[in-house]
């Protein structure tokens, strides 16, 4: 054990705090640290933000008792630790999984790392230091660090790049070891991930290798890297494989002919397991849009192919774009998002509807319920774009979609008590139940990495700005670019209440503009498009005080209100957005939902189960134009949901207490069918 080691197994809970307190001092100053923005709004970290209570307090805690243990029990046991092992020489026993494995143990690691920096767990700390211990003990001296490769064969390691997601597995341990610095205030996993990512920058780049990999992950994570080292070559690096996509690979960049792509063969029945497998490698080694591979980045101006894939390379082009000039991304992404957001997103937020059989998008306005793919992973990496759209432009409408996604697609993918999962999120089922875990377990990890992070998204600052980009019940302290620490305290029941108390204690007094989002659904629009509408565009008035007094201060173009006054001490910013219950349609191209209504409130968007509709065929059951419909909040349902309840017909015309809940929230009691779009009585 190194001498550091030891700090990991305190005897006391007074040493525990010691060494909690420096890392949290090494935490705050990391923070400040990283590499100065070019364009866009700072980041306020994760661990400058403590949710206590409301909606996420409890979540948060669950997630650190429960899920992030559930999450290491289930890797453990399925191989993922011993893999390093043996490819460290010390475990003779089988090399498990697949060429992606290593991932889904990094995705883990880094949630126990983020949540480490909010809970005093000495054993959990322990046992990530363990598991860290094993996973460098493997890493090669040139700096190369994937268990698979290294137990089955080095001369093969950067073989078949399209399918076996080399590229990913480092990603996903860049990103991990930059956390872990941050939490533990230590090198050593820092100094590994920069040593694999000289190792990749020898292989790649201008003059050496021309490829990229199939998934995509890498270049967010090597442009994290870039910002938390300052070594501007992980930046080139992340912008290289961004600019090779569309390019026929080799030795040098030039430009792919569509046309010498080669159509897999048909295949032929009775075919073996094996003749099975190449077909499958064949057809996803097509460059058809899959991989967002089939055209340079900055040609790609609809969404195409995996969603998962997309939204990490998008979030990597939105980073590019923040931190260096890149002539003709800022093109593509708004282009993206226009299509995404206006002809491909489902009323939950999430993205994917599997019509190619490649876990992507579709078609435009082809968004099928019963068989909506909507991954898990795809509505995270939804929610990391629209986070990094957001603090590119500082325009509310990012924020509007991050919440959507955040609440219903990416929440809906992990059960209340934190230990089972989906994969997909369908909008319609015949009776869903969450598996309490999945071989192929990137959805698992991914969840329990990203549900640590969800205080970073709260707050941003620019220059002489605060911004408030969700309201969540909590603590943060936010240090501006002149030295003044404000600290901000949100008292709330957001979702479920519209009202919010917002304290704000500059050290000093000082003149700033506190910017509050005003979401587009208090603005009578559910998405800031024309896909999905309410009922009625107008919406009940905003009320807003600051000490006491309304403030008559609506929001700007960019979706803001911005309070810009001296502010000290005492003051208090009371904001209260009414919840009506709305009816949700949808763009009349959207066949699947023609005739049909939704219900959301405040950012909720509500489903029926069957369990509230016993003895009903929930796909026959009609909801009223007139039909009057109440929330309630019910604590003892659910951890504590706001229900919504109204008079429908079920079987034609007989008489219904219909009762809708949360969508996240569904399959969590019986099994049975689930509907989120209901048919309307014309």
């Amino acid at each position: 054990m190194n001498p550091q080691d030891t700090l990991y197994v305190a005897p006391t809970v007074r040493a525990f705090r010691a060494v909690l307190c420096l890392s949290l001092i090494a935490l705050l100053t990391n923070a400040q640290a990283e590499v100065p923005l070019v364009r866009g709004l700072q980041e306020v970290n994760h661990a400058q933000v403590e949710l206590r209570g409301g909606f996420w307090g409890p979540r948060l805690k669950t997630h650190h008792e429960v899920t992030i243990p559930h999450a290491l029990d289930c890797l453990e046991k399925d191989g993922h630790v011993t893999n390093f092992d043996k490819a460290a020489g010390v475990f003779a026993g089988p090399l498990r999984g697949h060429h992606a494995f290593d991932s889904d143990l990094h995705k883990a690691l880094e949630g126990a790392v983020y949540s480490l920096q909010h809970n005093n767990d000495a054993k959990l700390r322990q046992r990530v230091e363990g598991i860290l211990d094993r996973i460098l003990a493997a890493q090669q001296k040139d700096g190369f660090l994937i268990s698979y490769w290294i137990a089955e064969g080095l001369d093969k390691r950067w073989d078949d790049l399209r399918l076996e997601h080399q590229m990913y597995n480092a990603g996903h341990f860049f990103e991990m070891a930059v956390e872990h610095a941050q939490m533990s205030g230590q090198p050593r996993v820092l100094d590994a991930a920069k040593r694999f990512a000289d190792h990749i920058d020898s292989v790649f780049g201008p003059g050496k290798r021309y490829d990229v990999d199939g998934h995509q992950e890498v270049e967010l994570a090597l442009v994290r890297l870039y910002r938390a080292t300052g070594e501007r070559r992980y930046l080139e690096l992340a912008r290289f494989f961004l600019d090779e996509r569309g390019y026929a690979h080799g030795s040098e960049r030039k430009p792919f002919d569509p046309k010498t792509a080669v159509e897999p063969p048909k295949p032929q029945d009775p075919q073996t397991p094996e003749q099975r497998r190449a077909n499958f490698q064949a057809r996803l080694r097509v460059r058809n849009g899959r991989m967002q591979d089939h055209k340079p980045v900055v040609e790609q101006l609809e969404a195409v192919g995996h969603a998962v894939r997309a939204g990490y390379m998008y979030s990597a082009m939105t980073d590019i774009v923040r931190c260096m000039d890149a002539p003709g991304y800022e093109r593509a992404l708004d282009s993206l998002w226009n299509d995404v957001v206006s002809r491909k997103m489902y009323v939950t937020g999430a993205v994917g509807t599997g019509q190619y059989d490649d876990e992507g998008f579709g078609d435009p306005h082809l968004l099928p319920n019963g068989s909506a793919y909507c991954e898990s992973c795809a509505a995270i990496a939804h929610v990391l774009w629209q986070h990094r759209m957001n603090l590119l432009k500082g325009q509310a409408k990012y924020a509007d979609v991050m919440e959507l996604a955040l609440y219903n697609g990416m929440l809906s993918g992990i059960s209340i008590a934190g230990n089972s999962f989906f994969y997909q999120n369908p909008l319609a089922s015949n009776g869903g139940r969450r598996s309490s875990w999945i071989g192929l377990s990137c959805c698992p990890t991914n969840l329990a990495r990203i549900i640590p992070q969800v205080g970073g998204l709260v707050y941003a600052r620019g220059k002489g700005r605060v911004y408030v980009n969700l309201y969540a019940a909590g603590e943060a302290s936010i240090k501006m670019a002149d030295g003044v620490t404000i600290k901000l305290s949100q008292q709330t029941d957001y979702p479920w209440d519209g009202r919010v108390r917002l304290a704000v204690t500059p050290d000093q007094a000082s003149e700033f503009a506190l910017c509050l989002r005003i979401p587009g659904w208090a603005l009578g629009r559910p998405v800031p498009s024309d896909l999905y509408h309410f009922a009625s565009s107008k919406a009940p008035p905003v009320t807003l005080k600051v000490n006491g007094r309304a403030a008559n201060s609506p929001p700007q173009d960019d979706g803001y209100i911005h309070l810009r006054r001296r502010w000290q001490t005492g003051d208090v910013v009371e904001l209260e957005l009414p919840m009506p219950v709305q009816r949700v349609y949808a763009h009349e191209k959207v066949k699947d939902d023609e005739g049909k209504v939704a219900l959301m409130r405040g950012p909720i968007v509500y489903c029926l189960e069957a369990v509230d509709h016993p003895g009903t065929d929930l796909s026959r059951l009609v909801l009223r134009p007139a039909a009057l419909l109440q929330a309630e909040h019910r604590a003892a349902l659910l951890s504590g949901v706001t229900i919504l309840e109204g008079t429908g017909l079920a079987d034609g015309n007989r008489p219904i207490t219909l009762t809708a809940v949360p969508y996240y929230a569904w399959a969590n009691r019986e099994r049975g069918p689930m509907v989120v779009w209901m048919t309307e009585a014309p």
